[in-house]
């Protein structure tokens, strides 16, 4: 080998070493003041060859990176990205749980309230009357109540208001993907109406939305009805109630200590919103 090959090869091969060596450094280099971003070209080269994703998570962490004009969003941590069927260990800490929706928390409510008590959790109930996904998802309402009450868990019931909508998935897609990315990385519950008739729609659209693990079907359960034909009893929604919290234990992907409480209903701090005219 000629010398000059020899000295270009002898470059080449001590710069692909710094350049490996400073990817090693995923935080960046500190120089002066300062930082030197560097490369993930070690983790490339001798990382493990991944499972391909499940490609609803991917559409979540997509949504919850990126807004529908392509640009980045700020300080909302996407979702982390699991195989179908994952299921985190059961978490018996005190959690601080945030509650959303609409008049159907009037009785998963106070429910989920005496749940919270008897398991030492805190929990937040906020009821937006007649609130659809498109409500909440044209505000950043949720991410408010996030960063007020700094909640760990959080659990939406949404859905009652939209059983009939046409053409569901174009008119309410963009919303809902907001809601679940003001969610960010927060584990969740989303919880489907109780329909009493046949939807067009809308449980399909959370299911196929929702992170896996994360949206506990109502649909084709039995209800006890009260006087307007929709909303559950109150006798009804508690037991509504317990079916969700078992769910949450037995099957969830993000267990929580959710045991059965000995009193029927418990007080909680409840939020109000008035319809939006």
């Amino acid at each position: 080998m000629n010398k000059p090959l020899g000295g270009l090869l002898a470059i080449l091969i001590i710069a692909l070493a710094i350049f490996a060596a400073l990817s090693v450094h995923t935080d960046g280099l500190e120089l002066g003041s300062s930082t030197l971003k560097t490369a993930s070209f070690a983790e490339t080269l001798f990382s493990p060859v991944q499972a391909s994703e499940n490609p609803k998570r991917v559409a979540t962490r997509k949504t919850a990176a990126t807004r529908k004009d392509g640009k980045a969003t700020t300080a909302v941590p996407a979702a982390p990205v699991h195989p179908k069927g994952w299921r985190a260990p059961m978490d018996t800490t005190s959690k601080t749980i945030l509650f959303i929706g609409d008049s159907m928390l009037e009785g998963l409510g106070p429910r989920l309230a005496a749940y919270a008590k008897h398991n030492g959790h805190t929990l937040v109930n906020v009821i937006w009357y007649s609130s659809t996904t498109e409500v909440w998802g044209r505000t950043t309402k949720l991410k408010e109540y996030i960063n007020q009450f700094k909640p760990n868990y959080v659990f939406v019931c949404l859905g009652a208001n939209e059983l009939f909508v046409s053409d569901i998935k174009k008119k309410r897609q963009r919303y809902l993907d907001n809601m679940l990315s003001q969610i960010g990385n927060i584990p969740y519950v989303w919880i489907g109406p109780p329909n009493w008739k046949p939807d067009t729609g809308i449980n399909d659209m959370l299911e196929a939305s929702c992170a896996d693990g994360s949206f506990f079907l109502s649909n084709g359960q039995h209800f006890d009805r009260a006087k307007d034909g929709a909303h559950p009893t109150r006798a009804s929604a508690a037991a509504w109630c317990d079916r969700v919290c078992r769910w949450v234990m037995t099957t969830g992907a993000h267990p929580i200590k959710l045991k059965v409480p000995a009193e029927a209903k418990a007080r909680t701090r409840t939020i109000v919103l008035q319809p939006v005219k």
